[in-house]
């Protein structure tokens, strides 16, 4: 994926239910896989936590989610006005 890019990651509150699913967001993560943290859910948590720096902006976590929960959108950077 582009690194040249920023992004905004969107939980929707009302729909992500962590202690309802497998975790797939967190356990499809390519940057979880390589050890670091990106996809971050607490067990005090009631949402999952997304790292929008670590993101790379895959969507493997939206197309994941059983909930539709999450959504990210890349944003290009360095654009001329």
């Amino acid at each position: 994926m582009d690194t040249d890019k920023q992004r905004i990651a969107i939980v929707n509150s009302e729909r992500c239910k962590p202690k309802r699913c497998g975790l797939e967001c967190a356990r499809t993560c390519p940057v979880n896989k390589t050890g670091k943290i990106c996809i971050e859910v607490m067990k005090t948590s009631k949402i999952t936590m997304i790292s929008e720096t670590m993101c790379i902006g895959c969507n493997l976590c939206v197309k994941q989610c059983p909930f539709k929960a999450l959504s990210i959108i890349n944003l290009p950077v360095g654009l001329d006005a």
